[in-house]
């Protein structure tokens, strides 16, 4: 099995190969960022939803689980984008529009169809879907799923 680490520092170098992404991110790539956890800086995720900038979206590893397809297994590692957007009109669904259709630079695909860890596939195709946080503010998340090839 893979760290899952590297594949959402994969992801985030990714999406910040994205510059219209980068742009509706601020013009700031460090708004795209991944969160790890670290006790005890990094030991709640809904205060770090909380506390995201205006606008970011943060990767987040939420584990990793086996699957089955008729006699092969695998793991499948969870990864979810959480979105805070700007004030734009339909800034989230752009931002979506932007992480699944744009090609990054430097890729030869868009995120769907583009491995991004040479030992998974390419994403599923992702949902997004609106969460509130415990102060009632809104935000997105992206759940991701990639599934591994073989067993490294």
């Amino acid at each position: 099995m893979i760290q899952p680490s590297e594949i959402v520092n994969n992801l985030v170098t990714a999406l910040r190969a994205i510059p219209s992404l980068v742009t509706a991110m601020g013009e700031l790539e460090d708004s795209i960022f991944a969160y790890s956890d670290q006790f005890p800086h990094n030991s709640s995720l809904h205060r770090a939803i909380h506390q995201m900038p205006l606008p970011s979206i943060m990767a987040v590893w939420m584990g990793t689980q086996p699957g089955r397809n008729g006699g092969m297994s695998f793991w499948q590692h969870r990864v979810t984008l959480y979105v805070r957007a700007g004030n734009a009109t339909d800034a989230y669904a752009s931002v979506f529009r932007l992480i699944t259709k744009t090609v990054p630079t430097g890729y030869g695909n868009t995120l769907l169809y583009e491995q991004i860890h040479a030992s998974c596939e390419a994403m599923d195709i992702p949902s997004i879907q609106r969460q509130t946080d415990a102060e009632g503010l809104d935000y997105f998340e992206i759940p991701l799923t990639f599934q591994e090839i073989g067993d490294d």
